[in-house]
């Protein structure tokens, strides 16, 4: 599934030596989207009966199996928690700034994903309490982002080993980051009054035996049913769709992530087991589509997600007073509260069911019935930090699209391994499926992490007076609020890093996009670009792009708000991608 590749470079003064391998990228945007089996990569947490992680296991512990048949192990690694190490890297001149990574920390990434979606608001309030006693506690070196999912996937904020930068984004109700209503789901009390406008008019049509009320009975039914798929249908193109862009997200981070979801539904149907839950066992062919497509990008990434229950420690209770209408006698109380209850807890287990299988499918755990939702952090933030890495080369050739099994066992007995449990091949008879979203955009929000799948410099200069009133835009917005800065802006990117197509004469063709956007201080786009840049090579500028990088020079018009610019480049031909924030205000001389 994912190939991994190391290379050096070097880039006359501009450029630093790569040190380090590098995972390849999801396939996305406007490119066809494949699931590569090449390669199969696993990441394996094993733990004792009680949860502690088990050190010290090598390559002859192992066994892999692909539906039941044996796997040659090719290679082997072992991932240990540690802290983070810093990089020093030589002065830079004046107004350049690399994506080169300077800070390494462990080879697993932790994400918070607080789910507004799926989640009563009482039941946010105690994920956002337990959060914040949490960040309060944190460890030292420990990195973690935070997502929000109401109508769409928000960032909190990017990854950061500042706990009080978290606390303080956490708590400003204008980030988003306190409990919100969620866009979807009715309130108890809605439920509840559509319980009794029934009630009433089944009372009333047992009376008088009217075909005209029985009917209307049953079209407020009806009404209610389809007021209910279409909240489910809702919340699984939404979070299919947060998911997706989550992988995307995650996919230019190497290593493990780890994604702690807290939510009280979990409508991410990803294995064959939850979909087989749908009516009739069928799924709609764009759910179908949308499902793999998940799927594919989670293995990718290497994404392993950690369901969370936000509904804490759940007693079964029913309010005594609340009697449903019609009833007539305690004994018909007793049982229409008995059968409530016991709705209740099939519908809990249902969901507990679910949260097992999607953490079973990606590799990671599921927590239900505890109130010490910040100790679920700590443990899965620490626990998911030491893992093994396996990878085999499938001895089934054959792509037909379906799902194939993982198994993974090991030598000593009584240990307890998460690891994903499966992929989807590709379909040949199928055609393949394509993305339509710029996959660039995503990864241009601001406190995304740099990404560095494409190593580049940038320089940025002021170019010291304000464009003419009458002057065209530099930008991709036409309506900019003066007054405006312009930024002269040269990137430097590494010719080793894209992916060219070599002609029988020499000559590489090859595209990327290239993207500037500007926020000001509350994290607002003020000004844009996105702009593809088709190349055609002579091999002598190609052997000079080698020693001093692929240059591009944009002009860029800012206001005068603006605090901080994301720079970003995408190979439309590999996939391959990387960004660079760097700060506008105070930072930049005029040249």
């Amino acid at each position: 599934m994912l190939l991994r590749r190391c290379s050096s470079l070097v880039l006359s003064s501009l450029l630093t030596a790569r040190l380090f391998s590098q995972a390849a990228p999801p396939d996305s945007g406007e490119a066809n989207f494949k699931s590569h089996v090449d390669v199969v990569v696993v990441n394996v947490v094993v733990t004792t009966g009680s949860g502690d992680p088990i050190a010290g296991l090598d390559r002859d512990d192992f066994k892999a199996f692909e539906d039941g048949q044996p796997q040659k192990i090719l290679s082997f690694e072992e991932h240990k928690e540690v802290p983070p190490k810093i990089t020093r890297l030589p002065q830079l001149p004046p107004h350049i700034f690399t994506n080169f990574p300077t800070t390494q920390t462990s080879d697993a990434t932790d994400a918070i994903l607080l789910d507004t979606l799926n989640t009563p608001l009482e039941d946010q309030t105690r994920v956002y309490l337990q959060t914040v006693k949490y960040l309060k506690s944190m460890q030292p070196g420990t990195r973690v982002a935070i997502f929000t999912l109401g109508s769409r996937l928000h960032l909190l904020h990017g990854f950061t080993s500042d706990p009080a930068v978290l606390l303080s984004i956490l708590t400003d109700k204008k980030k988003g980051g306190t409990p919100q209503p969620s866009p979807i789901l009715r309130s108890s009390m809605e439920d509840n009054a559509d319980q009794q406008l029934v009630s009433e008019m089944k009372s009333m049509q047992a009376n008088d035996g009217s075909q005209t009320l029985k009917e209307s009975i049953a079209a407020i039914q009806s009404f209610q049913a389809q007021a209910v798929e279409f909240q489910n249908s809702t919340a699984i193109d939404a979070t299919l769709l947060a998911f997706q862009q989550l992988a995307h997200y995650l996919g230019g981070i190497p290593g493990r992530k780890n994604v702690i979801w807290f939510s009280n539904a979990f409508p991410l149907p990803l294995s064959p087991t939850l979909q087989a839950g749908f009516p009739n066992n069928y799924i709609p062919l764009r759910l179908e589509d949308d499902l793999r497509k998940t799927s594919a990008l989670l293995t990718t990434a290497q994404v392993a997600i950690y369901p969370v229950a936000a509904e804490g420690l759940v007693a079964p209770y029913q309010d005594p007073t609340a009697v449903p209408i019609g009833i007539t006698n305690a004994q018909q109380a007793t049982a229409a509260q008995s059968a409530t209850i016991l709705n209740e807890s099939k519908d809990r287990n249902g969901r507990h069911a679910a949260m097992d299988e999607i953490a079973m499918e990606t590799g990671g755990r599921a927590f239900y019935n505890t109130n010490g939702l910040s100790d679920v952090l700590s443990e899965v933030i620490s626990h998911g930090a030491r893992y093994y890495t396996l990878t085999y080369t499938p001895s089934n050739k054959q792509m037909d699209g379906r799902y194939r099994h993982i198994q993974i066992k090991v030598r000593q007995h009584g240990y307890k391994l998460a690891y994903r449990r499966g992929y989807y091949t590709d379909d040949p008879n199928k055609p393949p499926l394509v993305v339509q979203n710029d996959p660039l955009k995503p990864l241009m929000d601001p406190g995304m992490p740099n990404l560095v799948q494409i190593l580049y410099n940038v320089k940025v200069m002021s170019a010291g007076t304000p464009p003419a009133s009458q002057a065209a835009v530099a930008g991709n917005n036409a309506a900019l609020q003066v007054p405006l800065l312009r930024y002269g802006i040269d990137f430097a990117i590494s010719s080793n890093d894209l992916n060219f197509l070599v002609e029988p004469d020499g000559i590489r063709k090859g595209d990327i996009e290239l993207a500037l956007v500007a926020y000001d201080g509350d994290g607002n786009v003020v000004s844009r670009l996105f702009k593809t840049i088709e190349m055609t090579l002579q091999p002598k500028l190609y052997a000079a792009f080698q020693q001093g990088g692929v240059q591009v020079h944009e002009d860029f018009d800012v206001p005068k708000t603006g605090v901080s610019l994301r720079t970003g480049v995408y190979d439309t031909r590999s996939s391959k991608t990387g960004t660079l924030e760097i700060p506008l205000s105070g930072t930049l001389a005029t040249n």
